[in-house]
């Protein structure tokens, strides 16, 4: 009996993207910068300095709670829910400014 399966080869093409690597220096300055924003929020009716920091940071966010975390495409319509985040996962941005978080295995297995 024949086989009726067809394997094609794909290739890949050449594509640029923004990519952001979590650090522990990065993420000792999102905590900081999360830090100083809830202070300032105390005094708000709303937590404007916070969300001013989730931009900033690319989806990035810091609670005392939850610790660190990534919020993707927040502030759009298509804003994920919170993923944890781990030291050298990385945030890509691709050039219509959708966020995805990636791990470093994969971006290591996959890109480098």
């Amino acid at each position: 009996m024949a086989m009726m399966i067809k394997i094609d080869k794909c290739v890949a093409k050449p594509t640029e993207f923004n990519v952001i690597k979590v650090t522990s220096a990065l993420g000792d300055e999102v905590q900081q910068a999360f830090k100083t924003a809830d202070k300032l929020d105390k005094k708000l009716d709303r937590p404007r300095n916070t969300w001013k920091a989730i931009f900033q940071y690319h989806g990035l966010i810091w609670t005392d709670i939850w610790g660190f975390e990534f919020i993707a495409n927040y502030g759009k319509e298509n804003q994920c829910r919170r993923q944890p985040v781990s030291l050298n996962d990385r945030i890509v941005e691709d050039r219509d400014s959708e966020q995805f978080l990636i791990p470093n295995e994969l971006f290591e297995r996959y890109f480098m």
